[in-house]
């Protein structure tokens, strides 16, 4: 316990706090280049960046949570421990999959997600709570570097938190009760900072393009050439053919309707939507955005020619150099705050990606045959990948009969030398 933590124990102490509304929805980064302004919430108007958060967020809640215990040599599901039912109902308000959704969302659109643990009176963890990144402030202690939180949360007001003494929505929490996934940082590790704003001319560019096609739309988007008048109905009547012509081709129900404006003659110019290239601009932002969010084009619908094999090896590759990225340092914060310091020898948590890139039944079973013939796998544990029930005599493992060791005469079934040493 370090000198911060020795005073709040003696009474509430008041933290120099952080800006809060650096990731509010409504709050951005700014004007970029190309003219637009770029939030959290705006990016996400477009398309390719609803897509790729929308996939990310949904693909890594749907991977089932487990805490894995270490048993004779090998990690195995321990469904009896506390923690498993915590995994499976975090809190009142969220079930696991919106509970893991929300903290993936934060990460990509906030650079930073939060969730508050809640102890009982043994210090074991009962309720995960998850907080907005606005209402969050990160403090470090100048004396040792530790990590301490500021944030408010309605959702916190029935329980005792870190510090015993405090109530009401805001609360000071300790590093140890907070599990804490970032984005990249700059300030080692105190922040971090999101996608949205450090490749925000990208994204501002993206928005830009949209909305230059949908003005393009609104204004008569087949419109090849201008109408021109012979200058005898001055100011007042060349407005009024304005309007007019106006009402005849805005509007999407109006798209490729011809204008007919009498007293007015028509001056073709070779610019249209194509020619402005809106239709390839934004087909190459929308792989931009994918490549910067590691998400396969297939999964966007921009692989129409992509082979069934091909999307399998893809999908495989998204796993490794994708979902783990967001994964794998979610695991090592919940073994960190969940887990007590005589658990973390032997217990972890792990998300379970088997049934991810999930082949067909052929190949399935091609797999679990050589496993089990072979004999690395048990028929049980066959059952088990695929939710069956185990059976009676199905935890034994097995190898061919016209196998053996190496200048040995008599193969011996693994079954029988366990029988045997019974």
């Amino acid at each position: 316990m370090n000198i911060i933590q020795k005073a709040l124990k003696r009474k509430q102490m008041v933290f120099p706090e952080a800006p809060m509304l650096d990731g509010f929805p409504m709050f951005g980064f700014g004007s970029v280049s190309s003219g637009v302004s770029i939030t959290s919430r705006t990016t996400l108007q477009h398309h390719a960046v609803y897509t790729c958060v929308r996939t990310l967020t949904s693909d890594i809640a749907k991977i089932p949570v487990r805490l894995e215990k270490y048993v004779d040599g090998g990690w195995q599901p321990d469904r009896t421990h506390r923690l498993t039912n915590l995994l499976k109902s975090p809190n009142d308000r969220l079930v696991a999959f919106e509970f893991i959704e929300q903290i993936i969302q934060n990460v990509l659109t906030n650079g930073d997600s939060y969730v508050v643990v809640i102890r009982d009176k043994s210090g074991n963890p009962f309720k995960m709570i998850p907080i907005k990144s606005f209402s969050t402030s990160v403090v470090e202690d100048y004396k040792d570097g530790e990590l301490y939180y500021h944030v408010t949360d309605n959702q916190l007001i029935p329980f005792k938190t870190s510090i015993s003494t405090e109530n009401g929505a805001t609360r000071t929490i300790f590093h140890s009760d907070m599990i804490r996934t970032r984005n990249l940082s700059f300030d080692g590790g105190i922040n971090g900072v999101s996608l949205i704003q450090i490749a925000s001319e990208a994204f501002g560019l993206a928005l830009a393009t949209q909305q230059a096609a949908a003005r393009a739309m609104n204004n008569g988007s087949h419109i090849n050439g201008y109408f021109k008048n012979n200058g005898a109905r001055g100011r007042e009547g060349t407005e009024q053919d304005q309007e007019a012509l106006s009402r005849s081709i805005q509007g999407i129900i109006n798209s490729g309707k011809t204008a007919i404006i009498n007293g007015l003659d028509y001056v073709p110019i070779p610019n249209n939507v194509a020619d402005l290239q809106l239709i390839e601009a934004r087909r190459e932002v929308t792989q931009e955005i994918a490549r910067m969010y590691r998400v396969p084009l297939y999964k966007l619908g921009l692989g129409d020619t992509e082979k069934a094999a091909n999307i399998a090896e893809q999908e495989q590759s998204y796993i490794t150099n994708t979902l783990i990225q967001y994964t794998k340092p979610l695991e090592q914060h919940m073994d960190r705050v969940l887990l007590n310091d005589a658990e973390k020898q032997f217990y972890r948590i792990k998300f379970d990606f088997s049934k991810q890139a999930e082949p067909s039944e052929a190949i399935r079973g091609a797999y679990y045959r050589d496993g089990i013939s072979f004999g690395w796998l048990t028929q049980n544990e066959v059952r088990e990948r695929e939710d069956l029930a185990p059976k009676e005599g199905g935890d034994i493992l097995h190898m061919p009969l016209n196998t053996g060791v190496a200048g040995d005469n008599n193969a011996t079934d693994l079954g029988e030398m366990d029988e045997d040493k019974s």
